[in-house]
Order: structure tokens, then C-alpha cells, then sequence
């Protein structure tokens, strides 16, 4: 088969001009309002996709394991280690030497004919025919490996760093679960606060409503002195806005719950109260807590990993400036009728140095060892940081402590003069009067009493967060929610009672750690126990040295990939 010139010529321009009039035909493509409505309907089903429903009241420790297993936050930090995880096996495979495989067919038009010029008197004879020594049609075909040495020590740090980066995924999967964990402490007691008062808080504010209108009407009847009348109904306008106010503030309680454990805004929760609030008991000393918060905060952690990233960085600045060898083998076919051998083999070795590295070669060494030392200034200023949260940490829950002690006293004070106002208190406008002041003062104060105890848990969950203290191991499944859950309120158990408090952090992230002398003996802190009863009744250094990856990192990707593809994929029970 003959190709023509011009039809080859032809076919180019068409296929030119199609590739620039498409080019050029190129717009902005927005979504359709019927596309927005799909994706995010789409996009909501995902989001509660798999969700397990409740069954029963929820826990502390049922609302932390489905803050774990199902918060979204949690999802995509678990995916970034799943893909950190992967990178570093496909960084294992760069250090293989390159296998090339090529095949090619070529196809002239005409032969490759030549003729030859005399050397000498650069003359040709026009006697002498053209020749070739090239088949039109030709088929070719190699296989070749070959090996750069420099490229091999520029992708083994390359590797190595990238290896840091998936332990540095873990450390900020960490962190983001001990910031998920403190917020629905703290949520839980807040929603616990608006579920034991919204009953009394409803009746109160009728009971106000009803008695304001009744001096409403008392005055336009005069039957009593408008001054009288007019302070009775401010009292009565000042308790009804107190207790508007707490309304309002414990009226979003349940939907912030709601979205940190992953479930539809407006389910109704249960929550299971306990009869008596206990103020965890933290017995590690102020030392000790600096050593632990030394070797296990999971910031201090990503910046050790950090520095060593950097050391790798200036390894790989000084090695680009070194020559590369490569050194190659292959086996080779190519069809030409004319050759005398169709097949042979070849090998090689070839040297290349780009000697322009070597005027900016200084600059890039420079400039790695100040990246070095810069990422060492933020390591100890980080580390100052650390210390500082340790002691402000432990100044913060002292703080807590006290402030609900203190709540605690005045709500059983307010709380037993209602109870006497009450029984006391007769029908008439004082009456009512004293007796709903009464009521929303000891309301505010059992509101109060609340929020300063979900504050103790919160400044609890922030000091073992910045103690880089796990309240569940990575050996942990979380497959199983009532597992989890079960496991999870073992461990709140020991740890407000003073128990389990220097558990280590996963193995995975840290390869060793040095030895810490024995903590000193703390003294006993007070522990505060007092009842819910409701309010009609009686109611090292970042470890720079490290190495990588452990040997079992694919154990470790498939483990963290089946992490997430169980999240996603979890039959609602």
C-alpha cells in the first residue's frame, strides 16, 4: 500500500484545524439547577450513609464512640493517613531500576534511496543508480532496563520523607481526635443541662406569662396602685427575660451533639444522665505531665518529623550536585530485510553531570541547612508552647473545679429556698411573684451548676489531649459501636479515678522512646460527687533520629484503607 504526499499532508491540516476550532470553542460549563439538586441530595445521603440508629439513651461514652466511627472530620483525617500510608508503598516501587518496553512500525511512502558523493572531488556519478538499505515497512521492538544511581538516592530520601508525611497524617489524625473528643464532652453536658431543665424552664416561663398577664389586667382595672402594679410586672418582665434567655442558650445544645456524632439536625435525643456528676480525679504531678506531654503531644510529634523531612531535604540538595551514572541493558528487533542480524543485544554505561549545579550548587546547600534550622527554631518554640498549655491546662481544670464547687453550693442553696418558697408562698401577686423568682433563680443556678461541670470535662479532655493521651488505642476496632462504647466508658471509668493516666500513645507513630523516671506521688485531689436530682425534688525530644516506616507498613495501609472503607460501608443496623 502506497501513502501519498499530499494525502498525508491533508489528513495533518485537518486534524490541525479540528484541534484549534475545538480549542477555541471551549466555554465555561456551570452546573444546572437540576445538577446542584442532585449532588446535594446525593451528598446528604452520604453523609448519614451507614449511621447505626439509637436505641436506647446515650451515654458519654456512646456519644464519644460515634463521634469516632461516624464524624466526618474524623473520616477524611482517617482517609489522608490511608492515602499517606499508600504514597510511601508506591514511593517503595521508584527505587526499582526502569524496565522501558517499546514497539514501534514505520511506514514510507517511498524508499529510503540514497546516492554517494565522492569525497574528494565531491562529484556524483549520474550513472550510478540510488540505492537503499531500508525497507519501507518496518517493525521495531526493545526492552530495555536501566538504572540511574543518582536518581536512586534522590527518590530513596524522597521516600523517606514521604514516609514522614504519612506518620506526620497519623499524629494530626490524633490531634483531631482529641479535639473531637473534648468538644462532645462538653457538648454532651450542655445538652444534659437542656433536657433536665427545659421542663421546669417551659413551666416557669408560662407560669411568668400567665402572671404578667393577670397584672396586665390588675392595672387597666386599677385595683392596685399603678406604681405597685407597674414594679410588680417589671420583676415579673426581668425573671421572664432570664428565663427566655436560658432557653435560648440551651436550644442549640442537642443540634451541636447532634452534628459532632454525625446524625440529622432535629433527632431526638436521649441522653443518659447519671444520678451523681464526679469531678475526674487527676493524681500525675506537674513534672511528670511536662516528660509526657514531651514524648507524646502529637504536634510536637509532626514537628520532629518535620526537622527530619528538613535533614532529608539538604541530603537531597547535596547529592543533585554529584554526576549520575546510568547504567543500561536491553534486548532489541527491528525487521529490516537488509540487516544481517534482526536481534541483538546491548549494554551500557553513561555518565552526566549538569555543571551548571555547581554555580547555584553553594545557594541550594544554603538554603537547605537554613530550612534545617528553622524548622529547629519552630520545634523548641513549639515545645515552649507545649510546656505553657501543660501548666495553663492544669490552672484551667483547678479552675473548673472550683467554679463547680462553687455553682453546686449555690444551686442546693437556690434550690432549697424555692422549696421553702413554695411551700410558704400563698396565691396572691407577691406570691406567685417570689414563687417564679425563686424558681428561675434556682434554675440559673442548676444551669450554671452545668455548664461549670461540662467545663471540668472539657479542661479535663484538653489536658490529656495536650498530653497526647489516647483514650482508645489504634488496636482498637471500630467496627463494633457497642464495643467501642463499652471500651471507651472502661476507660473514662479509670481515668476519672485517677487510674490509667500515663497509658502510651500508639505504637505505630513512635519507634522508641526513651525511659522516664517514676512520676513523684501527686496528693489527692478533691473529688466532688453530687446528685441530678430534678428541681421539684430533692434531687523527648520529637524523635529525630526515628526510623521510618516499620517493617509492617502494608499491614499498616491495608489496615488503615479497610478503616475507612468500614466507615463507609457499615450496614445500618
Amino acid at each position: 500500500m502506497v501513502v501519498s504526499v499530499s494525502l498525508v499532508k491533508k489528513l495533518m491540516a485537518s486534524v490541525s484545524v479540528a484541534v484549534l476550532v475545538s480549542a477555541c470553542a471551549l466555554t465555561p460549563d456551570p452546573f444546572t439547577a437540576e445538577e446542584l439538586n442532585t449532588q446535594a441530595a446525593k451528598d446528604r445521603a452520604e453523609m448519614f450513609k451507614g449511621g447505626e440508629p439509637l436505641t436506647g439513651p446515650l451515654t458519654v461514652s456512646d456519644a464519644i464512640a460515634r463521634a469516632l466511627k461516624y464524624n466526618l472530620d474524623k473520616r477524611s483525617k482517617m482517609m489522608e493517613e490511608a492515602l499517606a500510608l499508600g504514597q510511601t508503598e508506591i514511593d517503595s516501587f521508584d527505587l526499582l531500576p526502569k524496565l522501558m518496553a517499546n514497539a514501534g512500525y514505520t511506514e514510507r511512502s517511498e524508499p529510503n534511496a540514497t546516492r554517494s558523493r565522492d569525497l574528494y572531488t565531491q562529484s556524483t556519478s549520474a550513472d550510478v543508480n540510488p540505492t537503499y538499505s531500508s525497507d519501507r515497512f518496518l517493525k521495531t521492538a526493545d526492552l530495555t532496563m536501566s538504572w540511574n544511581i543518582l536518581d536512586f538516592g534522590v527518590t530513596y530520601f524522597t521516600a523517606k520523607s514521604n514516609a514522614d508525611r504519612a506518620l506526620i497524617a497519623t499524629e494530626r489524625r490524633r490531634k483531631t481526635v482529641h479535639i473531637l473528643v473534648s468538644e462532645v464532652r462538653f457538648a454532651f453536658w450542655r445538652a444534659a443541662a437542656y433536657q433536665e431543665l427545659k421542663g421546669d424552664v417551659d413551666r416557669a416561663v408560662a407560669e411568668a406569662r400567665q402572671a404578667l398577664a393577670r397584672a396586665k389586667t390588675v392595672e387597666r382595672e386599677n385595683l392596685r396602685a399603678p406604681v405597685e402594679s407597674l414594679r410588680y410586672q417589671k420583676s415579673m418582665l426581668e425573671t421572664l427575660r432570664q428565663l427566655t434567655a436560658i432557653q435560648q442558650e440551651l436550644s442549640t445544645a442537642k443540634v451541636e451533639l447532634a452534628a459532632l456524632i454525625n446524625l440529622p439536625p432535629g433527632t431526638e435525643l436521649t441522653l443518659a444522665v447519671p444520678e451523681t456528676l464526679e469531678v475526674p480525679n487527676w493524681t500525675t504531678s506537674l513534672e511528670r505531665m511536662e516528660e509526657l506531654a514531651f514524648v507524646q503531644n502529637p504536634d510536637l510529634r509532626e514537628q520532629g518529623y518535620l526537622t527530619r523531612i528538613s535533614v532529608d531535604d539538604t541530603r537531597k540538595a547535596i547529592l543533585k550536585l554529584l554526576p549520575g551514572i546510568t547504567f543500561s541493558a536491553g534486548t532489541n528487533y527491528d525487521s529490516n530485510s537488509f540487516a544481517a542480524y534482526n536481534q541483538w543485544n546491548e549494554a551500557g554505561a553513561k555518565l552526566s553531570w549538569n555543571l551548571m549545579n555547581l554555580a547555584s550548587g553553594k545557594s541550594q546547600i544554603d538554603y537547605a541547612e537554613t530550612n534545617e534550622e528553622v524548622v529547629k527554631a519552630k520545634r523548641l518554640a513549639l515545645r515552649m508552647a507545649v510546656l505553657a498549655q501543660v501548666h495553663v491546662g492544669q490552672l484551667h481544670f483547678q479552675n473548673a473545679v472550683s467554679q463547680y464547687q462553687q455553682s453546686d453550693e449555690l444551686w442546693q442553696v437556690d434550690r432549697r429556698l424555692f422549696q421553702l418558697s413554695e411551700a410558704r408562698t400563698a396565691n396572691d401577686a407577691q406570691g406567685v411573684l417570689e414563687r417564679v423568682a425563686g424558681r428561675a433563680s434556682a434554675i440559673a443556678s442548676q444551669l450554671r451548676r452545668f455548664q461549670s461541670y461540662a467545663q471540668v470535662e472539657q479542661a479535663y479532655a484538653k489536658m490529656q489531649a495536650t498530653l497526647g493521651q489516647d483514650l482508645i488505642p489504634d488496636t482498637v476496632a471500630a467496627t463494633d459501636l457497642n464495643g467501642l462504647s463499652t471500651t471507651i466508658a472502661a476507660r473514662l471509668e479509670r481515668w476519672n479515678k485517677g487510674e490509667d493516666l500515663e497509658s502510651p500513645a500508639p505504637a505505630p507513630v513512635v519507634a522508641s522512646a526513651a525511659p522516664v523516671s517514676p512520676p513523684p506521688v501527686a496528693p489527692e485531689p478533691v473529688r466532688v460527687a453530687t446528685t441530678t436530682a430534678p428541681l421539684a425534688a430533692s434531687s523527648t525530644e520529637a524523635q529525630s533520629s526515628a526510623p521510618a516506616l516499620p517493617a509492617d507498613q502494608p499491614d499498616l495501609l491495608k489496615r488503615a484503607i479497610a478503616n475507612v472503607q468500614e466507615m463507609f460501608e457499615s450496614p445500618r443496623r
